[in-house]
């Protein structure tokens, strides 16, 4: 009798992990394919902006993020850019990636897109850390800054660089945004 209950639960244990998941409303910003699920990593981002900047001088935006990964059996394979709208389309040529300790792991070349100006972060950041982008001002301005991660890769597409408008293409898009405001000196 034990042993027929526990043939029976583990089978129910197998039923429920091989079942599908649930639909779920996906934050999709690709246009050519549709994200089938929520996203498999959130990423919580604040951005703060050099107050104030005289014209035609630098502004240093640095954002704070930290992923939260949704618990699942399967290895997660995936690719992230960071970046967004500046104000008049000025954005930063790179960026500088940093750790939780402000350790310096990477610096990411940035170019303009047709939604913005974006940086390369590849699928292998820290899980928290902090992003340093310095672009010229143009005055007053709203900048529209944070994260788009590319999800539903296997390993060997998350190994490869792909271009943005090839990621967009072919894989899910959830973007993760803050808006920074900057005034200039006066």
């Amino acid at each position: 009798m034990r042993h027929a209950l526990g043939i029976a639960a583990g089978l129910a244990l197998i039923a429920v992990a091989l079942a599908p998941l649930p639909q779920a409303q996906a934050s999709c910003v690709s246009v050519t394919r549709k994200c089938q699920a929520k996203p498999l990593i959130g990423i919580e981002v604040t951005a703060r902006a050099t107050p104030s900047a005289a014209p035609s001088r630098q502004v240093s935006y640095t954002l704070d993020y930290s992923m939260t990964l949704t618990p699942s059996f399967a290895p997660y394979w995936g690719t992230f850019w960071v970046g967004g709208r500046f104000p008049a389309g000025r954005g930063p040529t790179r960026a500088v990636l940093l750790d939780a300790a402000g350790k310096r792991v990477a610096v990411l070349r940035c170019r303009e897109h047709s939604d913005g100006v974006w940086c390369a972060a590849g699928s292998h950041i820290p899980h928290r850390g902090r992003v340093v982008l310095t672009a010229p001002t143009g005055g007053k301005g709203v900048t529209r800054l944070g994260f788009d991660s590319f999800e539903e890769l296997d390993r060997k597409e998350s190994e490869r660089r792909f271009s943005r408008r090839e990621a967009r293409e072919r894989f899910c898009n959830h973007r993760f945004t803050t808006t920074v405001t900057t005034t200039p000196d006066s």
